[in-house]
């Protein structure tokens, strides 16, 4: 186990009422504004002191109360990362690195060398921070936590201060960090895609409490059952295997479990997974297959069953192995004379498909 934790505490008139326990190694916490994440996060650094608590940290009890163990925030072997870098202004790249106890010694390591090197931090060892990006002050904020050589790293919605493309960046980053450094993580953030693409469980909040825990690829896939639609935004959050890649066409091929799924040309090796979201309105429902279609995907599907969501109608339909939910009018519904059993065919632009990795 990365955690263990049974969490009563109130803060004003909000209430953290949790009991969580996760393998990892990387656990996403997911949940709205509000709900808990990030005092989840402080009372497990020890930066709040718990009403009652049993927190255990890779198999080590770092809280027990009332009356039994309190440990202090900076003997927890941890590293918290907020969406604030906090760096120190008056010192260049390296102190900063090197600020950390022990971080010192840790920087010309081979397990320092290997931090810097995937976080590409050598070229900006002699800059000063006030000069950097963005996405750099990330990437020096991510390399002087993992020089503190943590068991366990902390990360307070570290993207969500950055545009597109740098969280994008600093999220490949910290696949990096998971796959070839092997440091466990507990990651805070609203960003589905985020949870889809590093997390190996998935913990949603809702007002203080858990109200899911398990996979990501299966947790998210009901997000109007948590109610937490708004927040996720794609309907369908699915992982398939790459059958192969069309490089000249500018497509790979994933496998639906029978039907074949075109989605924009990826990195990912033949017989990998891919996490795929897909929104439910990108989806087209035709009685037959139209011809002369632009879009690469007419996917024959049969409908397991239709729910009225709002003024709208959500399709769930079974395409080979696989589930999607399409989302359409009431009156597209009655004038496809919709009902489970019916044999649709279901299209997709590839442009549709958003790959969220691998």
């Amino acid at each position: 186990m990365i955690l263990e934790a049974r969490i009563a505490h109130s803060l004003g008139g909000f209430t953290l009422d949790v009991n969580l326990a996760s393998r990892g190694p990387v656990l996403g916490v997911f949940g709205a504004s509000g709900s808990g994440k990030s005092t989840l996060l402080h009372v497990i650094a020890g930066l709040i002191r718990p009403r009652e608590a049993d927190i255990s940290i890779r198999t080590r009890t770092v809280c027990r109360k009332p009356g039994g163990t309190w440990a202090a925030p900076e003997s927890r072997k941890l590293a918290l990362v907020t969406q604030d870098p906090l760096l120190f202004p008056h010192l260049g790249v390296r102190g900063n690195l090197c600020y950390a106890p022990g971080a010192r010694g840790e920087f010309e390591s081979d397990t320092g060398q290997r931090a810097r090197a995937v976080l590409r931090l050598d070229p900006m060892l002699n800059r000063r921070v006030a000069n950097l990006s963005g996405g750099e002050k990330q990437r020096v904020a991510l390399g002087r936590a993992l020089l503190s050589r943590p068991e366990l790293l902390l990360l307070d919605e570290p993207t969500s201060a950055l545009d597109a493309q740098l969280a994008r960046d600093v999220l490949s980053l910290l696949l990096r960090v998971k796959n070839e450094l092997g440091v466990p993580m507990i990651f805070v953030t609203h960003r589905a895609p985020e949870i889809m693409a590093l997390a190996d469980d998935c913990a949603v909040l809702e007002a203080g409490k858990v109200v899911a825990q398990g996979p990501p690829v299966q947790v998210l896939a009901r997000p109007r059952a948590l109610g937490v639609a708004n927040l996720v935004g794609v309907d369908n959050l699915l992982r398939l295997k790459l059958v192969r890649h069309d490089e000249p066409g500018g497509i790979s091929i994933l496998d639906l479990g029978g039907p074949q799924l075109a989605v924009p040309l990826c990195e990912a090796a033949q017989g990998e997974h891919v996490a795929l979201g897909l929104y439910a309105d990108e989806i087209l429902l035709c009685l037959t297959a139209p011809p002369g279609l632009s879009a690469r995907n007419a996917i024959a599907a049969v409908v397991a069953a239709v729910d009225e969501i709002g003024r709208e109608m959500l399709v769930t339909l079974k395409a080979g192995q696989s589930v999607l939910k399409a989302r359409i009018t009431r009156a597209a519904a009655a004038e496809l004379a919709l009902e489970p059993g019916k044999p649709l065919v279901a299209v997709i632009k590839t442009s549709a498909c958003h790959l969220l990795g691998a």
